[in-house]
């Protein structure tokens, strides 16, 4: 059963090592793009940990992230808390660059008793992790087409009448499963029964 209270999307990373901060980055367009109406969009930076005590437990959350993955640079892929805590074959390669303060937060948030359960991971294949501002092409396009990803996630819980879960998809007509699309930056989800390639 999907949560009453309103997702939150979260960007983290460190917009002071180019690619890292995508999660910020896309934060920004997500709210130039107007969909903080549909949820509250928090640049977390750094400071995680901190973020989730400001939210309330059960919150959907949407974390987005660089994730090391394995796949060409400007990636998406999209993982569930539980993919990342006990990884199929698919997921186990991917990588938070953040792991050590996006996943055990949200455990010792379980183990003091504020657990979130519906967690989506939106991670971005990082092309240029240095000192420097800015993103590389290939991360700044993708998150242009993040903004699409988010806005399919975030129909789950707009109410009656809107896309279910297993609606959520993309259709072989979207254009961001578009085969040169794919050539220059794929979308995964390895969630199970989804591929999207």
């Amino acid at each position: 059963m999907l949560s009453n209270l309103p997702p939150a999307i979260i960007g983290v990373g460190n917009v002071l090592m180019r690619d890292d901060g995508a999660g910020p980055k896309a934060v920004d367009v997500l709210r130039r793009r107007g969909l903080d109406s549909r949820a509250v969009l928090i640049d977390a930076g750094l400071a995680f940990s901190e973020v989730l005590c400001d939210l309330q437990a059960g919150q959907p959350l949407g974390i987005i992230d660089a994730v090391a993955g394995g796949g060409r640079p400007g990636s998406i892929y999209q993982l569930n808390l539980t993919e990342l805590t006990s990884p199929p074959a698919a997921a186990a390669t991917a990588m938070s660059l953040h792991e050590i303060s996006v996943i055990p937060a949200l455990r010792m948030q379980a183990i003091a008793g504020y657990e979130f359960t519906d967690v989506t991971i939106f991670g971005i294949e990082p092309a240029t992790i240095a000192w420097g501002e800015g993103l590389s092409g290939p991360v700044a396009d993708a998150v242009e087409r993040l903004v699409q990803v988010i806005s399919r996630y975030l129909d789950r819980y707009a109410g009656p009448g809107t896309a279910s879960p297993a609606k959520v998809a993309l259709s072989q007509a979207d254009p961001y499963t578009d085969t040169t699309l794919n050539k220059a930056a794929e979308v995964v989800s390895v969630g199970p029964g989804r591929t999207w390639e």
